[in-house]
C-alpha cells in the first residue's frame, strides 16, 4: 500500500467514525434544550474536551507553528492567552450563565442589563457567528493546501474538500445538535491531542541531539526581535479576541451543574496553557533546526515530511482536520443558538408549544446557516480580513460588560445607560482606530506622525477598543457619580 494511500485511509476512516458518531445522536433530541444546550446535562470531563476541541481550530495549530517558527518563544507567550481566559471564565463568568439557565451572551446582557445592550450583543453575535462558521468551513480548504502543497492551486480539490467537510458537519448538527457536537468534540479532542503527541514524540529525541547554533539567538528570548511592547500588545491580543465568543459562552450553559461547569471549562484553559504552546514550540524548533529558511507557514508539512512516516502523517492531517471540524460545528451552533433564541423568541416573539415547532426552527436554520457558510467559503475562501474585523468589533463591545456584570451585583438604570452607552461608543472607536491606521497606511492621508503611526501599529484594534470601553465607562460613572454628589449637596 502506497504512503499517500495510507494517508488518505487514515483520514478518510476519521472522518466517517465522527459522521456515524455524531449521527447517532439524533435519536436522543426531544426539545429544542437537547438540541441546543445538550439538555444542560454535560458533565466536567465532556466540558472539558469540548471547550479544548472548540479553541483549537486552523488557526491555533496550523498557523500557530507557522508564527511560532516566525517569532520564537514569543509566540509561545502570548499564545497562552488563548487560554487563559477560560480560567476566568470558568471560575467567575461561566457559573452565572449556568445558574440563570441562559444560552447565548445576548441572553447574558438581557439578564443582566436589559433590552438595550442585548440588542446590540445580538447584532454583534450574529455577524460574529455567521463569519465564524464560514471561515472555518473556508479553513477545510487551506488545512489541505497547506498539509498537501500539490493541491493548492487546484481550486476544485479545495472547493470538494470545503464542500464535503462542511456537508458532514451540517449533517450531523442539524441531526444531533450540540449533543452531537460535544460528543463528537470529545472524539476530536482526543485525536487532536494523540496527533500532536505523538509528532512530539518524533521531534523531541532529535531536537536534543542537534546542535541549536543556527537557530537565532532572540528565537530564545520572551520578547523575540520584536520587542517588548509588541510582546505585551499581542498577547493581550490573544487574550481578548475570542473572550466570551458566543461557541464558548454556549457551552458556559450546559454544565450538569455550577461546579461541573466551572471544573472543565477552567480546567481545560489550566492544561492547554500549560501544555500546548510548548508543544506546537517544539515542533516549531524542529522546523527551525532542518528548515531554518522555508516560508513559516510550510513548518508544519515539512515536519511531517521529514518524518517519513505515512501513519503519523496521517494522524497529524487526521487531527488537523478534525480541529477545523469541531470549531466549525461549534461555531453552526451557536449561530443557530442566536438565530432561534434571541431573535425569533425574543426579539419576534415566537413560543415553544410543545409541538416541536422550535426544534424544527432550529434544524431549519442550522440547514440554512450551514449551507450559506459554505457557498461563502466556496466563492470567498480568503475571509481574513472579515475574521479579523468581527474580532475587532467583539472585544471591545463585550469585553468590559461581562466583567462588570460577573464582579460588581449592583442593578440601575444609570449602570445599564452607562453600560449601553458604553458599548455603541468603543465599538464606533474601534472601528474609526482602524479607518485611520489603514488611511494611513496606504498613504492616502497621514493624520498622525511616523512616530506615533509606527506605535500604533503594534497596538492591535481589539486591545485599543477594550481601553477605549473602560476610559468611557470610568468617565461616564465618574458623572454618575459627580451627579449624585451634587444633588445630595444641592439638597443638604
Amino acid at each position: 500500500m502506497s504512503d499517500t494511500l495510507i494517508i488518505w485511509a487514515i483520514v478518510a476512516a476519521y472522518m466517517a467514525f465522527i459522521f456515524v458518531k455524531g449521527i447517532s445522536k439524533a435519536r436522543r433530541i426531544g426539545d429544542t434544550d437537547d438540541f441546543l444546550v445538550a439538555g444542560r446535562n454535560v458533565g466536567w470531563f465532556m466540558l472539558f474536551c469540548t471547550m479544548g476541541a472548540t479553541v483549537i481550530g486552523g488557526g491555533s495549530s496550523i498557523g500557530a507553528i507557522g508564527k511560532t517558527y516566525d517569532w520564537g518563544v514569543l509566540m509561545l507567550l502570548v499564545s497562552t492567552g488563548w487560554y487563559l481566559h477560560f480560567i476566568f471564565s470558568g471560575l467567575v463568568v461561566a457559573p452565572q450563565f449556568r445558574r440563570a439557565e441562559l444560552y447565548t451572551v445576548a441572553g447574558y446582557f438581557g439578564h443582566r442589563f436589559g433590552e438595550g445592550p442585548r440588542f446590540v450583543m445580538m447584532v454583534l453575535s450574529l455577524l460574529f457567528s455567521v463569519f465564524i462558521v464560514a471561515a472555518q468551513m473556508a479553513a477545510f480548504g487551506s488545512v489541505l493546501a497547506t498539509l498537501m502543497p500539490e493541491f493548492a492551486d487546484m481550486s476544485r480539490v479545495l472547493a470538494w474538500a470545503i464542500l464535503i467537510g462542511g456537508a458532514m458537519v451540517v449533517i450531523y448538527s442539524t441531526a444531533g445538535g450540540l449533543l452531537a457536537v460535544i460528543h463528537t468534540d470529545v472524539y476530536q479532542f482526543v485525536i487532536l491531542l494523540a496527533g500532536f503527541g505523538v509528532t512530539l514524540l518524533f521531534c523531541v529525541p532529535d531536537i536534543a541531539a542537534a546542535s541549536l547554533e543556527e537557530v537565532p539567538r532572540w528565537f530564545f528570548l520572551p520578547q523575540g526581535n520584536r520587542g517588548w511592547l509588541f510582546l505585551v500588545t499581542t498577547f493581550l491580543a490573544f487574550l481578548l479576541g475570542e473572550t466570551f465568543a458566543p461557541g464558548y459562552a454556549t457551552r458556559y450553559c450546559v454544565g450538569r451543574d455550577v461546579r461541573e461547569t466551572r471544573r472543565g471549562i477552567a480546567g481545560v484553559g489550566v492544561f492547554l496553557a500549560l501544555v500546548f504552546p510548548a508543544v506546537l514550540f517544539c515542533i516549531a524548533l524542529y522546523a527551525r533546526v532542518h528548515f531554518p529558511d522555508i516560508d513559516p507557514q510550510q513548518a508544519l508539512p515539512m515536519v511531517i515530511m521529514q518524518l517519513h512516516n505515512p501513519w503519523v502523517a496521517g494522524l497529524m492531517i487526521g487531527a488537523l482536520m478534525m480541529a477545523v471540524m469541531s470549531s466549525a460545528d461549534s461555531a453552526l451552533n451557536s449561530a443557530t443558538t442566536i438565530f432561534v433564541k434571541d431573535l425569533f423568541e425574543h426579539q419576534l416573539g415566537w413560543k415553544d408549544r410543545g409541538d416541536g415547532r422550535m426544534l424544527r426552527l432550529a434544524r431549519i436554520w442550522t440547514v440554512l446557516l450551514g449551507c450559506t457558510a459554505i457557498a461563502v467559503a466556496v466563492s470567498w475562501p480568503d475571509i481574513i480580513g472579515l475574521l479579523l474585523f468581527t474580532y475587532h468589533i467583539w472585544a471591545p463591545a463585550v469585553i468590559l460588560p461581562v466583567c462588570v456584570g460577573a464582579l460588581v451585583r449592583k442593578r440601575s438604570p444609570a449602570l445599564t445607560r452607562n453600560i449601553f452607552v458604553t458599548m455603541i461608543a468603543a465599538t464606533g472607536l474601534t472601528l474609526l482606530y482602524r479607518a485611520i491606521l489603514w488611511v494611513q497606511g496606504r498613504g492616502w492621508w497621514s493624520p498622525l506622525g511616523e512616530d506615533v503611526f509606527g506605535l500604533l501599529e503594534n497596538l492591535d484594534p481589539s486591545v485599543f477598543g477594550v481601553a477605549a470601553s473602560c476610559v468611557v465607562f470610568f468617565l461616564l460613572s465618574l458623572r454618575v457619580r459627580m451627579r449624585r454628589t451634587g444633588s445630595g449637596g444641592a439638597t443638604g
